[in-house]
């Protein structure tokens, strides 16, 4: 099944660190990014997905904002107080600056800190599930997906997980 990116229920906006635009990327998934109406990124999350930029700047859902003064302050307090990396650091920032809830990122220190701060963090994997359940995907080509992920990816995840996914999707597909 393709993406037109005309399906039911996207999701209205949400900020993305690199990991997932790398990790799509990297199993020839980057149409499930059309599941968003606005995806927004600062510069340093840009700078970090050097290899697949031009890939990155041309999906049309895509903004890049700058961080305000505050922003940058709060960024630059995320990467002092937790050792952050600039990228996950600004999403996180700009999630606040932008009153944005979703983060997307697969860094699990990112989504820890996210959290703490009261944003809504969420993967790679998670990006996938959704077109899932939303019935973008059927379920033998989201199982395809979760094991590219865990084989041809740079993407760290257990076996545990993606046991655990496998068993997600059949239990979906049986409700």
């Amino acid at each position: 099944m393709t993406l037109n990116g005309d399906f039911m229920g996207k999701i209205k906006q949400a900020v993305f660190d690199a990991g997932p635009f790398i990790h799509l990327h990297e199993i020839d998934q980057f149409e499930l990014t059309k599941q968003f109406l606005l995806i927004l990124i600062t510069k340093e999350i840009l700078s970090e997905c050097s290899r697949i930029k031009n890939d990155i700047k041309i999906l049309k859902n895509l903004t890049e904002r700058e961080l305000n003064g505050k922003g940058k302050d709060f960024a630059k307090y995320l990467t002092e107080k937790f050792s952050l990396d600039l990228g996950e650091a600004t999403g996180i920032a700009l999630c606040k600056q932008e009153k944005v809830k979703l983060f997307f990122t697969d860094d699990l220190e990112a989504r820890t800190i996210a959290s703490r701060f009261g944003f809504e963090p969420h993967g790679t994997i998670a990006i996938i599930l959704r077109a899932f359940r939303k019935g973008i995907i059927d379920k033998k080509k989201t199982k395809v997906m979760i094991e590219n992920l865990y084989q041809k990816s740079s993407l760290f995840f257990s076996s545990d997980l993606k046991q655990w996914t496998l068993r997600e999707i059949d239990r979906f597909s049986q409700s």
